[in-house]
């Protein structure tokens, strides 16, 4: 049933925002404050994820560090960096 809308997009497209709802979750858990933040940290988790992606800073590796085009390591740390740095400047 969706498999034509599927195939519009590239893989990394539909992973990227998979990885920063993952990663926006779990730094709430983590180091969250307040629940009006988790909308905060999903947002800006799915933005980073897809921005380090499109800006495909290391090339795609062997299977364990990476999932298809996705550079799993680089796409989680980046993330991870962008909810620090949201995190110290208040939000």
């Amino acid at each position: 049933m969706f498999d034509p809308l599927l195939a519009l997009f590239p893989p990394w497209l539909l992973i990227t925002p998979l990885l920063g709802v993952i990663h926006g979750s779990l730094f709430f858990i983590i180091v969250g404050r307040r629940p009006s933040s988790l909308p905060v940290y999903l947002v800006l988790g799915i933005a980073a994820a897809s921005l380090f992606q499109t800006l495909q800073l290391v090339s795609p590796g062997a299977p364990p560090f990476s999932l298809g085009e996705v550079q799993l390591v680089v796409t989680s740390v980046a993330t991870w960096g962008l909810l620090m740095l949201s995190r110290i400047a208040g939000l």
